[in-house]
């Protein structure tokens, strides 16, 4: 009548979790299924449920932090179950999966090369702060386990020491687990697609009228960026060889263009998919746009609303840059970002003129798409925007 609730894995590269908030309480009946806390990974917010009906008897991690995957967060039981076997259980989980410790074995046996006992006390990850820091680690309380040192055992003893003279004051901010997903995904990126970048300036005039029109019709707001997401989709459905993914050694093409646009949110960049966006009008792809960024901004998207694009589009116009590079989102070949649409002085029949004019910048896989694909396709997409 004990049950242990884990930290679980959602999808093969997870490894660990950030327990973002408790919504069940300890000493609060559950039925299985109910939800009880809610896990931050890989960009989003999870839902953990109930694995059994039972008492939340104990919760062993709080909000806020980091757990591999199967570690003991929580003990279920039946409310004939004592408090010395809950807490008997904990120890022998504990004991039974010191793989899953973030900080490295509790209570593993000594090394072959004999170690001593205050070896055996400090986490590793602890000793590397420790060094980082310049801290004679023998000089630390340990507060874990028979005395052993923690991570946060060397932070709580580093703030005691003085400051040094004329020291700059600094905050330090521990990556959430959004954050660290998204720094890993790109330097991937950067590290091993051989990007490429091409620029076009495209006439936004009639694409801005026709979105204000739009607007007033139908009383929804629409972006420029919502009609730009159209336009895309329409591109690049005569252009399949940026609507891919590489897989290995295979191009993957796609049939319906599925476009991934980055949100910027509180815990970092997150990119809800509108799926079929050629075969949505404007006003469709502006409704579930701004519905989509909200929940974003909320951490409340699920995991199928932000996989699978197979084409991206980053748009930083709105803070008033003229053109950027954007960064592939593998396994996709191509990202689009937008710079502000500006009035210009541009030269038409051979006299200056003033237009609103979008540079579009094009990032590419060279593995994938050679040069002249990306500049047809940005040729294309020129002419559905003045259009």
């Amino acid at each position: 009548m004990i049950h242990a609730v884990t930290m679980p894995k959602w999808g093969i590269e997870m490894t660990e979790g950030t327990l973002n908030a408790w919504t069940a309480r300890e000493g609060q009946s559950v039925r299985k299924g109910d939800p009880i806390l809610e896990v931050e990974t890989d960009k989003i917010v999870n839902t953990v449920e109930a694995p059994a009906t039972g008492i939340l008897r104990r919760i062993t991690a709080v909000a806020g932090e980091v757990r591999p995957v199967g570690a003991l967060i929580a003990v279920l039981a039946d409310e004939s179950v004592s408090d010395a076997d809950v807490t008997g259980f904990i120890e022998a989980f504990q004991g039974a999966s010191v793989m899953f410790e973030p900080d490295g074995a509790i209570g593993s046996a000594p090394s072959a090369g004999g170690a001593d006992a205050s070896e055996q006390r400090v986490s590793p990850i602890a000793r590397r702060l420790a060094e980082k820091l310049g801290i004679d680690v023998s000089q630390i309380r340990g507060t874990g386990r028979n005395g052993r040192v923690s991570k946060e055992d060397v932070e709580a003893y580093a703030a005691t020491l003085a400051p040094a003279p004329n020291a700059n004051p600094q905050t330090r901010i521990k990556m959430s687990a959004t954050r660290a997903t998204i720094a890993r995904r790109l330097a991937d990126s950067k590290a091993t697609i051989p990007h490429y970048r091409v620029e076009i300036e495209a006439d936004a005039g009639k694409l801005q009228a026709r979105r204000k029109r739009l607007a007033a019709d139908a009383d929804t707001r629409v972006s420029l960026n919502d009609m730009l997401v159209h336009c895309a989709a329409l591109a690049l459905g005569q252009h399949p060889q940026l609507n891919a993914h590489l897989e290995g050694d295979e191009i993957v093409q796609f049939a319906r263009a599925d476009i991934a646009i980055a949100v910027a949110t509180p815990a970092g960049l997150i990119t809800p998919v509108v799926r079929d966006a050629a075969a949505k009008s404007p006003l469709e792809i502006a409704r579930i746009i701004a519905e989509m960024s909200e929940r974003a901004r909320r951490g409340a998207l699920l995991r199928e609303e932000i996989s699978d694009g197979t084409f991206s589009i980053s748009n930083l116009g709105m803070y008033g840059l003229t053109r950027f590079d954007a960064i592939i989102n593998p396994p996709q070949v191509a990202i689009l970002a937008v710079g502000a649409a500006q009035d210009r002085v541009v030269v038409r029949n051979g006299a200056p003129a003033i237009a609103h004019m979008l540079t579009l910048t094009l990032s590419a896989d060279h593995r994938v798409v050679d040069g002249a694909v990306a500049a047809a396709f940005l040729a294309t997409l020129r002419e559905q925007i003045e259009e």
